[in-house]
């Protein structure tokens, strides 16, 4: 009897109830016509079935099933990779006699690297080549691909959470392609080409768009900008703008207005930040109203700021190391939360989520990077004359930082936190001369200077056209009911001991 299935045969020339005995060849009757017409009858039957047996191996072996289909590799695969085409990337069906159920056919399971696309993300604390490996693919080979990079991208650079692919070739079972992302925008990518293995970047296109923003403060300029839809790291680059023209802690005021014009960077709809600040407009009860516009003298050359006249916006010396929400406490004399006495503050408190990176205020040394106290994780560099910076309560340590460094100015250092004696995430930052702390917001302000006579002309157009954009965008009026002025400002994050 055969059994037909939509995807196995069993085929067996009896069932064990239908084995038939044998008989004594003297009680084997004569043949007849009517036995010759039965036996050809049974050959007939046979042959039928037989032939349906063929028939469905053919149909089989030809054309796989839906449900076998389905069972084809990832066929999500980045456009770098071409996928298989559907004959070649359809699985195939062997049959195969099992020992254990003879004449019984099943479909081979197709080999892990048959065409396969293997993803990973690098685990934090192993390395790059282990988590290849990790895949399946040999050490040999992982080193090949890593290889085809060597001068693109290091390796040593890789962070946790970097993700990666491996296409397999379908006959070898080894890798014919290698996709590797720093970031959404640095892709690398490697490919076998004559039996070697070559890498290069990839440009990937994002979406540059010049947005305005202008509204009313009624607690902060932080959540204002939250009210108008803008990234919370807008705040910062506007603070950067301003830093030497309005003191955020005592001189903004619930009431005061703003203008900004910035181009928001974008891939595939999501955010991926803002460049500077193209123009900008402040309009404060204690600080006046001021407008300044980014100009850089040459494609690449840092963007300077400059006022209406054409006068650059005074500068600090240094830089303010993260892009903060707002400076919760200043320099100076605050009453100790602690102690209930007035004591020094001696740096600048700067509210910002948990994780915003921290930067080198300017090049120099590292002389400490490590818990300290009531400071918690703290980095203290050294910038030679005398002067020294202090970064405390992060989160954690910027890659390579560690004692002895030497490191550039704006080089990562760590993360904003509330580790130590902290109520909330910030950053302390604190500066020295000659072992005197200072005001890091006050530290040799450079006086602006006019613009080159030969780079006049081509400002001036600039912040003409620019000003009739921020003329015509409306102000939004406050959401809320403005806060009133604090008579006092006690509200500190954190309380630190002398570095």
């Amino acid at each position: 009897m055969t059994t037909l299935g939509p995807t196995v045969i069993n085929t067996t020339s009896m069932s064990d109830s239908e084995t038939v005995a044998e008989v004594p060849p003297e009680e084997i009757p004569e043949e007849g016509p009517s036995s010759r017409k039965a036996i050809t009858l049974s050959a007939l039957v046979l042959l039928g079935l037989f032939g349906g047996v063929i028939g469905m191996f053919v149909a089989m072996s030809g054309k796989p099933s839906e449900a076998l289909a389905d069972a084809s590799v990832d066929a999500s695969a980045s456009p770098w990779l071409v996928p298989a085409t559907a004959d070649a990337g359809a699985p195939t069906v062997t049959l195969r006699r099992e020992p254990a159920a003879p004449e019984n056919l099943v479909e081979e399971a197709p080999s892990p690297a048959d065409g396969r696309i293997l993803k990973g993300e690098v685990k934090s604390g192993v390395p790059v080549i282990r988590n290849l490996t990790g895949l399946g693919i040999s050490a040999s080979d992982a080193q090949l691909l890593i290889n085809a990079l060597d001068g693109l991208f290091d390796f040593r650079r890789a962070r946790p959470g970097h993700k990666f692919e491996i296409r397999m070739d379908k006959a070898t079972g080894r890798p014919v392609s290698f996709r590797y992302e720093a970031s959404m925008t640095d892709v690398y990518i490697v490919k076998k080409q004559n039996d070697a293995f070559q890498g290069k970047k990839i440009h990937v296109p994002t979406v540059k768009k010049v947005k305005l923003f202008a509204g009313t403060i009624a607690r902060s300029l932080y959540a204002a900008l939250a009210d108008l839809d803008a990234h919370p790291t807008l705040t910062g680059k506007i603070a950067d703008v301003l830093s030497t023209q309005v003191n955020f802690y005592k001189e903004q005021r619930p009431g005061d207005t703003f203008r900004v014009m910035v181009e928001e960077e974008s891939l595939d709809g999501h955010f991926l930040g803002y460049e500077p600040v193209l123009a900008l407009e402040y309009n404060g009860v204690k600080s006046g109203k001021k407008r300044f516009f980014g100009f850089a003298t040459s494609p690449g050359a840092n963007i300077i700021y400059y006022d209406e006249k054409g006068v650059s916006v005074p500068r600090s010396a240094i830089l303010i190391p993260l892009h903060y929400t707002r400076i919760s406490s200043p320099f100076g004399l605050r009453f100790h939360p602690v102690l209930k006495r007035k004591k020094l503050h001696n740096g600048t408190d700067f509210a910002a989520p948990t994780g915003t990176p921290v930067w080198s205020c300017a090049a120099g040394k590292i002389i400490c990077a490590g818990k300290r106290g009531a400071n918690g994780n703290l980095v203290s560099i050294d910038h030679g004359e005398g002067l020294s910076s202090h970064y405390a309560h992060l989160s954690r340590f910027g890659p390579g930082i560690k004692t002895g460094v030497e490191i550039k100015q704006r080089r990562v250092i760590g993360y904003v936190g509330s580790t130590g004696r902290s109520t909330g995430p910030h950053l302390h930052w604190g500066l020295k001369k000659n072992g005197k702390f200072l005001d890091p917001l006050k530290y040799k302000i450079r006086p602006g200077r006019p613009v080159a006579h030969k780079h006049r002309a081509a400002l001036m157009a600039i912040i003409k056209e620019r000003s009739k954009r921020l003329d015509k965008k409306r102000i939004r009026p406050a959401s809320e009911p403005l806060a009133k002025v604090p008579e006092t400002h006690d509200g500190a994050l954190g309380v630190e001991d002398d570095f």
